[in-house]
């Protein structure tokens, strides 16, 4: 059975099992500066870790941050031998449960060669955003 859990704080034990999936799950770039520092920053400042456990084993992760008018949906992964057995819909549900509550828009970025995340973004209401470009500036 798959329990989803809200973390306020990581452990370093904790952040390397996160890394893994990240790692596993194709989500993990260097670039991103997603190191246990930035990420317990952004977790003091009313942030939040959904960690997703099966049989008291991490299964899969979203962070989440917000600026006060949206929630922001960062770094959803599941183990790659675990996808497909509902565990990124749990934790997608989990994410729209705290923008309820909280009031906030929730918004997500997905890669366009993922067609997997998008079908399961798209079948939780989630629309593409039609005219703009994601645009970052690294470094």
């Amino acid at each position: 059975m798959t329990t989803i859990t809200r973390a306020r704080a990581l452990d370093e034990p904790l952040f390397e099992s996160i890394t893994r999936i990240w790692i596993s799950a194709g989500i993990s770039n260097p670039a991103r500066m997603d190191d246990l520092a930035s990420v317990r920053y952004n977790l003091d400042n009313g942030g939040i870790m959904l960690l997703a456990w099966e049989d008291e084993e991490l299964a899969g992760t979203a962070w989440l941050s917000h600026d006060f008018r949206r929630l922001y949906i960062h770094h959803m992964a599941v183990e790659p031998a675990l996808q497909n057995r509902g565990i990124g819909r749990l934790l997608l549900q989990e994410a729209l449960q705290i923008a309820r509550e909280k009031g906030f828009q929730p918004k997500l970025e997905v890669h366009r060669d993922n067609p997997a995340a998008r079908h399961l973004y798209h079948s939780c209401g989630f629309t593409d955003l039609d005219g703009y470009i994601t645009m970052i500036r690294r470094g």
